[in-house]
């Protein structure tokens, strides 16, 4: 599941702000992060071996040869300790800039299990030939061990107009988790009480994505199941608030620690289960990134770019 997300705009209207699905090449990826602009570069990072970063210029042309955070076999010892089981596969990245630091948050975790912990990274830049580029790994944020915790995956960074930083984290077993983080330090602020923002009970809830839109916040999570290919059932849900830890709303009243959730993107012809929303304010545009399963491709993993517009208050996503 993935920034600074500050903008008032009359939410009685369409939003006149997108960004078109108009890529020339759709990177084999999954569970991007939150697109993120250094200098004149545009960056994300996805779930890979290390933590896999992707580059562009333009939005449309993607680089992903670039060395991943940590070097294969040289994860932080902290994780080892934690995680039993971890082989360097880092999962579901998020990003944010503060305090003059890129902050990288990432997820150790093995398939199907709730023994997790969710870790930061920082670097003074994301470009490899920067003068003050380099990782310094910053610990643990949070961690999970049995199915009555939050899973400590996922993690979506919001930063709100007033400067403080929030953490929505999660998956299935107790459900999505809110946090706020203290600004300096990029962990769980002292005092900070942990809450239930969805799902729970088991079900299928991951991959959330807390912003912020007028006086709303809004939180996207993904119902259904992953990493199945051509199997793949997610879709995107969404539910808002006036507090960015809730309690979450959907049109209909429900709230998503009861199973509501007002449904915003299904599967589409051949780009199967939409999952993973990120979003970047680029001027005025919302830059709104994806991955779904490429039917054309025996479901592969692709990375891509959607609508996003706002109407009476409400987001709506499309493919075109």
């Amino acid at each position: 599941m993935k920034s600074i997300y500050i903008g008032c705009m009359a939410l009685l209207l369409w939003c006149q702000y997108e960004i078109s699905l108009a890529q020339t090449e759709h990177p084999y990826v999954h569970d991007p992060s939150a697109i993120i602009k250094n200098e004149d570069t545009y960056w994300y990072f996805s779930t890979g071996w290390g933590i896999t970063p992707a580059f562009s210029k333009d939005l449309k042309h993607w680089e992903t040869k670039t060395p991943p955070i940590f070097k294969k076999g040289e994860h932080p010892a902290w994780i080892d300790s934690t995680v039993k089981g971890f082989k360097g596969h880092f999962w579901a990245p998020d990003v944010i800039f503060m305090n003059g630091k890129y902050h990288v948050y990432y997820s150790c975790s093995t398939f199907g299990s709730p023994t997790s912990a969710i870790g930061l990274v920082t670097s003074s830049s994301l470009n490899p030939d920067s003068p003050n580029y380099g990782w310094t790994d910053q610990g643990m944020v949070v961690k999970s061990q049995e199915k009555k915790d939050f899973n400590a995956i996922d993690p979506s960074i919001l930063k709100d107009a007033d400067g403080r930083v929030y953490m929505a984290y999660g998956s299935f077993h107790a459900g999505i988790a809110g946090v706020e983080l203290d600004t300096l330090t990029g962990k769980i602020k002292v005092g900070a009480s942990i809450v239930k923002l969805a799902g729970g009970r088991e079900s299928d809830w991951e991959a959330s994505c807390l912003i912020r839109e007028g006086k709303y916040y809004y939180l996207f999570v993904n119902n259904g199941l992953c990493c199945k290919g051509l199997n793949s059932t997610y879709y995107i849900v969404v539910g808002r608030s006036e507090n960015p830890l809730g309690p979450f709303i959907d049109q209909s009243g429900r709230r998503l620690t009861e199973g509501g959730g007002t449904v915003l993107l299904r599967s589409q012809d051949t780009r199967l289960g939409p999952g993973h929303v990120g979003l970047l304010r680029d001027g005025k545009k919302l830059i709104t990134s994806i991955h779904f399963y490429d039917a054309l491709e025996e479901g592969k993993s692709k990375f891509g770019l959607i609508n996003m517009k706002f109407k009476n208050g409400w987001p709506v996503l499309s493919w075109e």
